[in-house]
């Protein structure tokens, strides 16, 4: 951007910057930056640049290209059971926002006691809308589940069986169902407290999952 300015009388048109002599030796300059559209979402994390009015802001995005992952919810919940057959464990109301069409939502669980011989630690599910892309309003279940599950000799992830701990739905209205469920065939309890961290991911301007 380039601005008309007037200095010491002289006017001067389309000037995009100043470069002015320094006391120590050298020049500083100095530049429009009027024109910037940018503002702190769509900067890296901790990086520094200048907002449209001049100020001095620093970056909160923490994805490529504008992109950044916002924490939606967190909270922790006490979980056991010695059923083999899926059961609710808790519900969290995220709202509405949770179910836009073009939003992928993450939902992160892990034992707060962290990784334990023979106990469940934590899932990862991640939702993506594509009910809602389709015209749809349907829950959104059976999303894309990794449950990471923590043995004395490896930790591998199973889908199909869903054992443990793992975001299960999100309805229409928002509300994010996380079931439990204990696996019987092997020394996996899943008794513990768990941290449930629900993620949005907000794309950048302009673009979207689902045309």
């Amino acid at each position: 951007m380039s601005q008309n300015i007037t200095l010491w009388g002289a006017s001067y048109s389309a000037v995009p910057s100043v470069d002015l002599p320094k006391t120590g030796g050298g020049t500083a300059r100095f530049v429009d930056v009027s024109s910037t559209t940018a503002t702190a979402g769509d900067v890296a994390s901790g990086m520094v640049f200048f907002a449209s009015d001049g100020t001095q802001t620093t970056g909160t995005a923490s994805g490529g290209g504008g992109s950044s992952w916002e924490l939606m919810h967190s909270s922790e919940h006490a979980v056991s059971t010695t059923s083999t057959s899926a059961g609710t464990a808790f519900t969290i109301a995220l709202g509405s926002s949770a179910y836009t069409k073009d939003e992928v939502i993450w939902v992160r669980i892990r034992d707060k006691a962290g990784p334990r011989a023979g106990h469940f630690y934590g899932s990862d599910a991640i939702f993506i809308n594509a009910n809602k892309a389709n015209g749809g309003t349907s829950t959104l279940s059976t999303p894309g589940v990794v449950g990471i599950r923590y043995s004395t000799s490896s930790q591998y992830a199973v889908y199909a069986s869903q054992y443990g701990v793992y975001g299960y739905s999100i309805s229409s209205s928002g509300s994010l169902t996380v079931r439990r469920r204990y696996n019987s065939s092997s020394s996996l309890t899943i008794d513990g407290t768990y941290v449930c961290e629900v993620y949005k991911l907000t794309l950048p301007a302009g673009e979207t999952l689902f045309g």
